[in-house]
């Protein structure tokens, strides 16, 4: 899985959890945090960083920055003002989301496009509109990678 990092700007708790816990088929309610960061290196459309939201083990200081796959895009529509579509990202190499990696994936966790919004709008203390859908991992990886080309455009780092 190509690995990227994410720079932390904050992490909220969320209600994104597993099922179960494995062997005994229990059903937990602890969520885990997610973290909402920039993908340094890259510009979206406006010219900005790439948005990200990171799927985490423990909650991430401000500042931090952490590698992490991706999952998917975040679609919204209605709001105003709104960024580009988040990219849907998990910390690499944690075994507790080794079965995490892509969408498909995603209604096993109970972390579904609303999900996300939801903690993309506490995050962001402001409203993110409906969510119109959630895009792949494929698409994930071609957004990172055309934002990655954007910036080596601005920058005249083109090799």
């Amino acid at each position: 899985m190509p690995r990227i990092t994410v720079d932390i700007d904050a992490t909220a708790s969320s209600t994104i959890r597993t099922s179960d816990d494995g062997a005994s088929g229990r059903l937990t309610s602890t969520g885990w945090p997610v973290g909402h960061g920039r993908v340094p290196d890259t510009l979206d459309d406006d010219g900005l960083p790439l948005d990200a939201l990171v799927l985490m083990p423990e909650p991430a200081l401000a500042g931090t920055t952490v590698p992490a796959w991706p999952l998917g895009v975040l679609h919204r529509i209605g709001a105003q003002a709104a960024p580009a579509a988040p990219v849907l990202l998990c910390v690499a190499e944690d075994p507790s989301f080794i079965d995490l990696v892509d969408t498909d994936d995603l209604p096993r966790w109970h972390a579904e496009a609303d999900a996300w919004a939801a903690v993309l709008e506490r995050l962001q203390r402001r409203a993110v509109g409906q969510v119109a859908y959630c895009g792949t991992r494929a698409e994930a990886e071609h957004l990172v990678s055309d934002a990655h080309h954007a910036y080596e455009r601005l920058t005249g780092c083109l090799e």
